[in-house]
């Protein structure tokens, strides 16, 4: 073999395996991190969740072959995941009905066995509770089909079928409440998607870079670190305003961008066993300018302020719905205008309702995020007038939240108002809100 391609073959060998490497070590610290989450979580945090909610037994069952909302946290995806407060320090788990590959770390159960050990099982330890995955009101919680049920009774008898109760209670608190390995993983994926946005946007060629190629282009950059988005589809950006484009056609996947366009960015990525949710905002400068039009900067520095006084304000030991007044009652003693949505085609009157008064209007939706970007089916509390499902639940240290809120400012020159939407994810600590990542503190400017 001549000496060039000699050299050029152990070249290609040193990339490959180096590539290689990196790889299988990305996959084992995602996976050991994971395991460790698992750990800390059924540790520090199971016992007072079993227990603040008075339940003896917690019995997760997820059947082969339907996925469950909550497979990454347990660490299997089949079996009765039986976890019994027996006193002590420590909450006792077991799984039963799986007989290969139980879970990603067995260390972390300390029995194992087959389902027909469940009757005796539940009567020796005689709960006067059993919490079972089945909600009408929290998805999560709502994995055990009716064929589920049916055969769980069956197992355990009537006797304990009497004590059968949700176990909303026990999974969302579960799941709030949170351990530092999975803050950092949260604020890593958030720092992932924020990298991304940022030099997506900042990409754009104005007149040539369509929102959809934008979008794709985003996707890829995730496809290439083994991460998802939260949604589905292309996740393109929004445009808030256009100088020269007419609404309806900003809409469409293949918009190209335009100078003078306002852009909002609502995208999110699944990492480990989180997902993310929120938004970042830039303007395409015009023809000579070096800057934000002022209207729009004004617009721009009224949401700071609010976001300030939000953050300062908002903090854990009270209920979503107490937490949404103490907020709007100080951002209105700020000057701020309370205008709340209420999640229908109506909202755009109701920003338009102050006219072209000076005061800006604000609405809020702080809601739960943390193990899915979505909202609607995410486990916590949600301050938002159209979330009164949520508003009973008490606001946690260590809460994982979009910080999502919205202010409308009038704009002469456009005769109407700019509502723009700001959304972060952020922590909620006895502080008030802390970030996780930087934060959009500038509108970014695409030249």
């Amino acid at each position: 073999m001549p000496l060039k391609r000699f050299l050029l073959a152990i070249f290609v060998f040193i990339i490959f395996f180096q590539g290689f490497y990196v790889s299988a070590q990305e996959a084992r610290s995602r996976f050991e991190l994971l395991n460790l989450i698992r750990k800390e979580k059924f540790d520090k945090i199971l016992p007072e969740a079993m227990r603040d909610n008075k339940v003896d037994m917690w019995i997760h069952v997820i059947r082969r072959g339907d996925p469950d909302a909550f497979a990454l946290d347990l660490g299997g995806t089949m079996g009765y995941f039986i976890f019994t407060d027996r006193g002590g320090d420590r909450i006792e788990r077991a799984l039963l009905g799986v007989s290969f590959a139980p879970v990603a770390d067995p260390s972390i159960y300390d029995i194992f066995g087959d389902e027909s050990d469940l009757t005796d099982f539940v009567a020796e330890r005689d709960p006067q509770r059993i919490a079972i995955n089945m909600s009408e009101s929290l998805t999560h919680a709502d994995g055990l089909s009716h064929t589920g049920y049916k055969k769980l009774v069956k197992l355990i008898g009537d006797k304990y079928a009497q004590r059968l109760i949700s176990s909303e209670d026990v999974i969302t608190d579960f799941r709030i409440r949170r351990v530092q390995t999975e803050i950092i993983a949260f604020a890593k994926a958030c720092e992932i998607q924020r990298l991304i946005m940022e030099a997506a946007l900042k990409s754009i060629k104005p007149g040539i870079t369509t929102k959809e190629e934008l979008g794709w282009w985003a996707n890829d950059q995730l496809l290439a670190q083994g991460i998802e988005p939260s949604y589905f589809g292309v996740g393109t950006p929004g445009i808030s305003h256009s100088e020269v484009s007419d609404r309806s056609e900003t809409r469409k996947p293949g918009y190209i961008f335009q100078r003078g366009d306002l852009i909002s960015w609502d995208w999110g990525i699944r990492y480990l066993n989180f997902g993310t949710d929120y938004k970042r905002k830039a303007y395409i400068l015009r023809e000579g300018e070096t800057s934000l039009p002022p209207s729009i900067q004004k617009a721009w520095d009224r949401g700071l302020k609010a976001r300030e006084i939000i953050r300062k304000t908002f903090k854990p030991g009270h209920t979503a719905g107490e937490t949404l007044k103490i907020v709007a009652d100080a951002l209105e003693e700020a000057g701020f205008v309370y205008t709340p949505f209420v999640d229908t085609p109506k909202d755009r009157e109701i920003v338009q309702s102050l006219g072209d008064a000076d005061e800006s209007g604000f609405s809020i939706d702080c809601h739960c995020v943390g193990n899915t970007g979505n909202s609607e089916i995410a486990v916590g509390p949600s301050m938002a007038p159209f979330r009164p499902y949520r508003a009973h639940l008490m606001v946690q240290p260590n809460n994982l939240i979009a910080f999502e809120f919205i202010v409308h400012t009038w704009i002469p020159e456009w005769g109407t108002r700019l509502a723009i939407n700001f959304e972060d994810n952020a922590l909620v600590t006895p502080n008030g809100v802390e970030a996780l990542y930087p934060r959009n503190e500038q509108m970014i400017l695409i030249r």
